[in-house]
């Protein structure tokens, strides 16, 4: 999905009318966005670059939920993604029904209010406040306009972006670029957790490939279907068939480095879980409250050149003040009632006299990690991996590093959270160093 923004000033829409919303996906966002810019309705930092100076180019689109766009796309040359979240326009909209001195006038308190939703009264919650104070004013000439207002307002309202601003200062979530209206640019990874740690092999996924690369899929799928629906294959007819699929990887190294990407080695494992603990301490532990995610799982997980681990959806990540509330607020006849986000990760137990679900939860993101990431991460070894060890003896110390997992306590003192997180990671260095003796 493509789009040209110089084409965007054929086009005319006015925001009043919500018949004519954004939300009318007939038309690229991206011009949605620089339509409402140049008649004055929307602001932010990367306006200009977006809709004058042709600096932001949107690739493809990533996603297909109804709910939330994503796009590919590039800044000033460099990757990025930029993101839309589809109820944003209903937020704006009804900002529009305020005068521009009732949005102007209520900026502060509106910052103020949100931010006390999320994290209470916290003792550095002033200064978070003064800083996105700052981040709302779109073209930073000291003062606010009910264009900008309408616009960050809206914005905050939705968890991912104010989580990102929020916690922008971090190294473990991705960088936020700025904002456009409801449109935000974050910095791009240079791969998936899930990719490269994936379960199993689906050779479609080579569907990516160019046309000249179709015969190498049909030999994968072939042969895969081989392997699978014969189970009386010989062993030298099954190593006949793998020499076969290594011959061919030599023929194409595109992808060689594909496969490569697939098959990591002990040291990128350990190193990923250790980054992994290290992300989930620097985002759960906040000058501002702690935190936690409601839908853990590799997918969400980003790996920097640089082999640093970056939280890369955040859609899901609440500060607990607001995660207790939300709880609270539940109307429940049974547990299965009583979860925020994914039910496997965020939940609390029902209070059958009083019908509403308690705020003291069930799992935090280091229980999560321990026993559902973890076992993922090391249950396969790499055959290509020079350094040989016990896989039997890696797999039990794993499990009985979250049988360990499962009896810390969830705990609301950062204190205590920094403690148990650190003594899981000790813990898991020195599974690296014993790994290779007898169980």
């Amino acid at each position: 999905m493509t789009s040209s923004f110089l084409t965007k000033r054929n086009l005319s829409f006015k925001l009043q009318d919500p018949v004519r919303s954004l939300a009318n996906l007939t038309l690229p966002l991206s011009l949605f966005q620089c339509s409402a810019y140049d008649e004055g309705h929307v602001a932010g930092p990367v306006c200009s670059d977006l809709c004058e100076q042709n600096n932001i180019h949107l690739g493809k689109c990533l996603t297909t939920v109804p709910d939330k766009k994503i796009y590919d796309g590039t800044w000033h040359g460099k990757g990025v993604i930029l993101k839309v979240n589809m109820s944003w326009f209903e937020e704006f909209q009804e900002r529009q029904n305020l005068t521009d001195n009732d949005v102007a006038s209520s900026y502060q308190s509106d910052i103020s209010s949100r931010v006390n939703s999320l994290f209470g009264n916290c003792s550095q919650c002033n200064k978070l406040v003064s800083r996105l104070l700052l981040l709302g004013d779109g073209n930073s000439d000291g003062s606010i306009t009910a264009a900008e207002a309408r616009t960050f307002i809206s914005l905050l309202q939705h968890m991912e972006p104010m989580m990102l601003m929020t916690l922008n200062e971090s190294k473990h979530t991705v960088d936020f670029y700025g904002y456009c209206g409801g449109m935000y640019m974050v910095e791009k990874v240079s791969s998936v957790a899930s990719t490269v740690f994936r379960d199993t092999w689906e050779f479609l996924d080579l569907a990516f490939l160019p046309d000249g690369f179709e015969p190498l899929q049909n030999f994968f799928n072939d042969n895969l279907g081989k392997i699978l629906n014969s189970a009386a294959l010989s062993v030298l007819h099954i190593c006949t068939i793998f020499d076969n699929v290594f011959t061919v990887i030599t023929d194409y190294p595109m992808f060689s480095t594909f496969f490569q990407m697939h098959t990591t080695s002990r040291r990128e494992k350990f190193d990923f879980a250790y980054s992994v603990l290290d992300a989930t301490l620097d985002v759960s532990v906040t000058p501002y409250g702690l935190t936690q995610s409601c839908d853990l799982h590799l997918g969400n997980y980003g790996i920097t050149n640089t082999s640093t681990v970056k939280l890369i959806d955040l859609d899901l990540t609440y500060p607990h003040v607001l995660l207790q509330t939300l709880l609270k607020q539940k109307q429940c006849i049974s547990d299965l009632d009583c979860f925020v986000g994914s039910s496997e990760s965020c939940w609390s137990d029902c209070d059958t006299k009083t019908g509403t679900c308690k705020t003291l939860l069930g799992l935090q993101d280091l229980h999560v990690i321990c026993e559902g990431l973890f076992p993922i991460i090391f249950r396969h070894p790499n055959v290509m991996d020079p350094i040989s060890y016990n896989i039997t003896c890696l797999k039990k110390a794993i499990r009985d590093l979250g049988v360990l997992c499962n009896k810390l306590p969830v705990v609301y003192a950062e204190r205590e959270l920094r403690h148990y997180i650190l003594a899981v990671k000790r813990r898991l260095k020195s599974i690296e160093l014993r790994h290779t003796e007898e169980c």
